[in-house]
């Protein structure tokens, strides 16, 4: 399945237990109060824009800004995508890992 996924863009299904923070820029996207809403959202199961939409009460534009902060610093992935009945193909987001701890060292 994971060459499958490949072929397709897609990350290799990888959900880990626990991932280590260690970019400041990743730490900012965690603790901003509705991105950090979302990748919790987002650890325990996986959801399109739209149902994080309905989720966190955000318009879709603000949902998919956030989702592109989050997929940038591989926060989340896009765990599979599906055509629905419009002919819109609908993309399913997952969170890296159960868990984000942090090692930061600053300034660098």
């Amino acid at each position: 399945m994971n060459e499958s996924r490949k072929a397709n863009g897609l990350s290799p299904l990888k959900i880990k237990e626990k991932m280590v923070i260690t970019n400041p820029e990743a730490v900012s996207i965690i603790f901003h109060e509705k991105k950090g809403e979302i990748l919790k959202h987002l650890i325990y199961r996986e959801m399109t824009l739209i149902d994080l939409k309905y989720a966190t009460g955000l318009n879709p534009g603000t949902v998919k800004r956030h989702l592109t902060d989050l997929l940038e610093h591989e926060l989340v992935f896009i765990s599979r995508e599906r055509v629905n009945e419009f002919s819109i193909v609908m993309k399913y987001y997952r969170a890296s890992a159960k868990s984000f701890t942090f090692d930061i060292v600053w300034p660098k």
